[in-house]
């Protein structure tokens, strides 16, 4: 396959799966680590990926984005503008903080290891994914809380922020490692979404820019694939993310993502086992 047709369907996985409690970095690592790219340069395309979601995000979360900053008037009050304000600061000031070191050690790790281990690794931390997605599948069908609440307060946004930060790892899915501890907190599951899929908004550009700001310009992984299949995933995943994230969020709450994680792991262990991957 071509890169700029590989470059097509990562777009596509990123614009659909970004918005489903799986990982999307994996899902668009694991394509271009099995067309012959190195696990390290499927990693930071997944990343950039990031960038082409945003842009949707932020347009369709744009009413919501708009009530944000209206809490700049008055940051420390107690309004539901301020305390939402607060909370995406603070959680996404604490994920660069656990996420920024993380990528480093991964996007190093998987330069320099072989196929085999790599994808050992990817699919053990999918496994552990499919645990906590199983986890969150059962707090969601019990939750009663109000899906007005406020947004998590201090010690709660810095959980939730560090909790997202632990995404920058592959196999880790963003949106289940942040709907649970929220469900833990008492929210149901209709506001455990809405402040996590508002908390994906600012975590979206900063991992997108991550790799651009880390690789200065991202220069190694434009001479691993080239430009113009960053261009195009880029602009595939927004277009994809625009198109479909509606649909997607409303069966998000709903899907076995469990099952999904679990057999995505299962499947890249057993293929690194069974063929050598190199």
């Amino acid at each position: 396959m071509s890169p700029i047709a590989l470059a097509v369907l990562a777009g596509i996985v990123q614009g659909v799966v970004e918005w489903l409690p799986v990982s999307s970095k994996t899902m668009i690592t694991l394509i271009f680590s099995t067309a012959g790219y190195s696990f390290g340069t499927g990693y930071v395309l997944g990343l950039l990926a990031n960038m082409g979601s945003f842009l949707a995000a932020l347009w369709y979360f744009r009413t919501d984005i708009q009530s944000t900053l209206r809490g700049l008037r008055a940051p420390f009050s107690d309004t539901p503008e301020a305390r939402l304000l607060r909370y995406l600061v603070l959680a996404t000031l604490t994920t660069g903080i656990v996420g920024i070191p993380i990528y480093v050690l991964v996007e190093h790790a998987l330069s320099a290891a072989t196929g085999t281990a790599a994808m050992v690794a990817i699919g053990i931390l999918l496994l552990a994914t499919s645990a906590i997605n199983a986890r969150r599948e059962r707090l969601a069908r019990t939750a009663v809380g109000d899906s007005g609440q406020a947004a998590p307060g201090t010690v709660a946004s810095l959980i939730i922020g560090a909790c997202q930060g632990l995404a920058a790892a592959p196999g880790v899915s963003r949106s289940a490692v942040t709907v649970t501890p929220l469900l833990l907190r008492g929210y149901d599951a209709t506001a455990a979404l809405r402040f996590s899929f508002l908390l994906d908004v600012p975590a979206l550009l900063g991992a997108g820019l991550l790799p651009i700001v880390i690789e200065h310009g991202g220069a190694r992984t434009l001479a691993g694939i080239g430009a113009a299949p960053v261009i195009v995933l880029l602009a595939v995943s927004a277009i994809v993310s625009l198109l479909t994230i509606r649909t997607v969020l409303a069966v998000a709450g709903r899907l076995r993502s469990s099952l999904i994680t679990l057999v995505i792991g299962v499947l890249a262990i057993a293929s690194a086992l069974a063929f050598g991957l190199r």
